[in-house]
């Protein structure tokens, strides 16, 4: 679980003072539903206004839209795309080449040139970054984080004083630069509200609400740190109330069902999630027995998310 962790958020933006953040993640939505209809032009324009509201998207995004690109014949639209997966993003090389939905077209000219351009356009990368001492600060926090999870006895030694040292230098710099999406996982270690962490909630929970304000950082931000937080305080009396918003994720300890079924999608929308059928038709995901949704509005839901 804990590579599991770090691997999902090496491929998270990493924005400092990003801006429309939420309505690019919107497009987003809009972009996967006309792929799931097999309307490729459609998918590709929402993915482009996407990246075009936030530089920063998430660098499958970039490589999602790259497919759809090759696939309508848009290759130098494509291999833009591709660049800026990694001079906005730094995805990483095996990343790109061993991405699925590109690999019919890995053979092609432009796929070649942006991976034989690799080294260049990562430097590219770190050129552009508005705040590289503090990147490079919080790099060096992260790899320290994961070197000590590594032995179980070395962590089991240093982890409370690490994750103390960490999370109070990352309070610093998030004061002085702005939030930085890769420190997602410096925080994580921190879930769970109690005296000794309360120090690092009453910095960054009214900190973090503002950025949603500006539209800095999605809304989602605090999904898994609520269910996490409701399923622990659920699991010792032994009467799981349910998720809040979504089963399954990194902060669903042991829930399989939902708190309050009918008003799911309005707490959803709230933290800028799409309706649940939205993952029942994108991910297969199974519906509740008591969740009730036309699935005639979706369109309209996604568009007015």
């Amino acid at each position: 679980m804990k590579k599991i962790i770090l691997i999902f958020y090496l491929f998270i933006s990493q924005c400092i003072f990003c801006q429309n953040v939420f309505k690019s993640q919107k497009k987003i939505y809009l972009a996967e539903y006309y792929i799931h209809l097999k309307n490729d032009q459609k998918a590709l324009d929402y993915y482009l206004e996407a990246v075009h509201l936030n530089p920063k998207t998430n660098s499958y995004d970039y490589l999602k839209a790259a497919s759809l690109a090759f696939k309508l014949k848009k290759n130098e639209t494509a291999k833009e795309l591709i660049t800026k997966s990694i001079t906005k993003q730094l995805a990483p090389l095996d990343f790109i080449r061993d991405f699925k939905s590109l690999q019919p077209f890995k053979d092609f000219k432009e796929m070649k040139d942006v991976l034989s351009d690799y080294d260049s356009l990562e430097n590219q990368y770190y050129r552009e970054l508005k705040n590289p001492a503090a990147y490079m600060e919080i790099q060096r926090l992260i790899a320290k984080d994961q070197l000590i999870r590594q032995e179980n006895k070395v962590f089991g030694e240093l982890a409370k004083k690490i994750d103390s040292a960490n999370i109070t230098r990352l309070i610093e710099l998030t004061g002085k630069y702005g939030w930085e999406d890769r420190a997602w996982l410096l925080l994580w270690h921190h879930r769970g509200r109690s005296q000794d962490n309360e120090f690092v909630w009453n910095f960054f929970i009214p900190f973090i609400k503002k950025e949603i304000e500006k539209d800095n950082v999605n809304k989602d931000f605090f999904v898994e740190f609520e269910e996490f937080d409701n399923a622990t305080e659920n699991l010792p009396n032994k009467s799981n109330k349910g998720a809040i918003y979504t089963i399954g994720g990194l902060g669903s300890v042991g829930s399989n069902h939902y708190i309050d079924i009918q008003n799911l999608d309005k707490r959803r929308k709230l933290v800028g999630l799409p309706p649940l059928y939205f993952e029942h038709l994108m991910y297969g995901t199974e519906l509740p027995k008591d969740y009730e949704y036309d699935p005639r509005n979706l369109l309209s839901d996604l568009e007015n998310l």
